[in-house]
């Protein structure tokens, strides 16, 4: 039998793995994911597809801007530089280090965050990486120990941007805000979440 941690580990990774094969072909849409590696380094995984990101760099720069690969990733981190925020407790933006651009049919962003505090309050998180396609939203979503498991949206409509409270394990919205995700992707959620079952119930099974 799995322990509990095993479990949800096998879940989340199910749910990530049929999250690639629905989303990988939508530029409108791209995922965040904060995580803690197994040295203890504090990491952002920016995802989506490679033509948002070529949709985004031709938009900025001009289709001619890159002759390689190379050229194309540093267009992509400096796009990302300037238009991603994480600000932590409202005291000052949290900075990224030896970030790396991964192309593939679904292409992402990983950098670790450097001097993230233990003590976390509040969270302003802001991504405007793809903020010039029509419709895009992100989905972000913090795997830390004692952060809530709970999916937030950044979108147009909110400048694409989340503003969250950490009181008594739980996340709370400010009055007037809303950072969940909306009625449009729901469908893709719950492909997200019956296959996701689906696999574990067939993993479960399998160690029974």
């Amino acid at each position: 039998m799995l322990c509990k941690t095993g479990r949800f580990k096998v879940l989340f990774l199910s749910l990530l793995w049929i999250g690639n094969i629905a989303f990988a072909h939508s530029p409108d849409f791209s995922s965040i994911i904060i995580s803690k590696t197994e040295n203890g380094q504090i990491v952002l995984q920016l995802n989506s597809s490679l033509t948002a990101f070529q949709q985004e760099v031709n938009y900025v720069n001009g289709e001619v801007a890159y002759k390689s690969p190379e050229e194309f990733q540093n267009l992509v981190l400096d796009l990302f530089n300037s238009r991603f925020s994480f600000i932590i407790n409202e005291k000052g933006i949290l900075h990224f280090k030896n970030s790396k651009v991964f192309l593939g049919h679904e292409t992402k962003i990983v950098t670790e965050i450097v001097d993230l505090p233990e003590d976390v309050k509040v969270i302003q998180l802001k991504n405007e990486m793809f903020k010039d396609i029509h419709g895009n939203q992100s989905i972000a979503i913090f795997l830390l120990d004692g952060f809530p498991k709970e999916k937030f949206t950044l979108h147009r409509d909110k400048q694409h941007e989340i503003n969250i409270i950490l009181e008594d394990g739980k996340w709370v919205v400010p009055i007037g805000r809303s950072n969940h995700t909306p009625m449009k992707y729901l469908p893709y959620l719950i492909t997200l979440i019956i296959g996701g079952m689906l696999l574990f119930i067939s993993r479960k099974r399998e160690y029974q």
